[in-house]
């Protein structure tokens, strides 16, 4: 009798991820998810959800990774799903292999390879939580008031700013006059990415330390 339960929990499991399946519509057609950012590489987007309510099954067509207040997460293409927390999620648009954790436990129960990030984020709080062969993900923080140069890439990274983040951005051209910047402030979930002819700062202007999700990006060009 005990067995004949389990396969019915299990039978009921598979068939209601099953409808969850049939269910899920792209998440491109999900109406609490808002495309803020889009290239070759990535898609960014803010869900956006009022309390008690949840989205639509949907499934992502490529590979993603998003934050919550749990921390970074990564899943692969396909799965249908729901979700009932405010997230920012990339979207990897380009095929990603050799997934792993880096200083963070990303993926359960996978060793940690924990390692500092290259020599351009020198002096940065920058701590690299996963990465795949073709994609680094981690969260940097700047002290208030502090200031910080996003570093120079041939593919330049992506900085996100993340909840309760007050920042701002001074950026020119290379070897352009100081009194040539351009200066904006920068809202939650909007993308920094600064074009690499240019010299970008990002500050502190709140009073408590300021977060980025920061994906960088290697292998082939655009």
């Amino acid at each position: 009798m005990r067995f004949k339960l389990v396969n019915l929990a299990l039978a009921a499991l598979s068939g209601a991820s099953f409808a969850l399946a049939q269910q899920a519509v792209p998440a491109t057609r999900e109406p609490h998810h808002h495309a803020v950012y889009a290239d070759s590489r990535v898609r960014t987007v803010d869900v956006q959800i009022e309390p008690g309510e949840s989205t639509l099954p949907h499934r992502h067509d490529s590979d993603y990774a998003w934050i919550d207040d749990a921390g970074i997460h990564f899943s692969r293409a396909g799965l249908a799903h729901a979700e009932r927390n405010h997230e920012v999620i990339v979207e990897l648009l380009q095929p990603q292999t050799g997934p792993r954790n880096v200083c963070s436990e990303v993926l359960r129960g996978e060793y940690l390879h924990c390692h500092e990030p290259g020599s351009e984020w020198l002096g940065a709080n920058l701590e690299i939580q996963f990465e795949t062969d073709q994609t680094r993900i981690g969260i940097l923080r700047i002290a208030p008031d502090a200031r910080l140069a996003v570093p120079p890439a041939e593919v330049p990274p992506l900085l996100i700013p993340l909840e309760g983040t007050e920042a701002e951005v001074v950026s020119r051209v290379n070897g352009a006059p100081t009194g040539s910047s351009s200066r904006r402030i920068l809202s939650a979930v909007e993308v920094l990415r600064a074009p690499a002819d240019h010299v970008s700062e990002v500050r502190n202007l709140g009073k408590t330390t300021a977060r980025f999700l920061v994906v960088e990006f290697g292998g082939e060009g655009e």
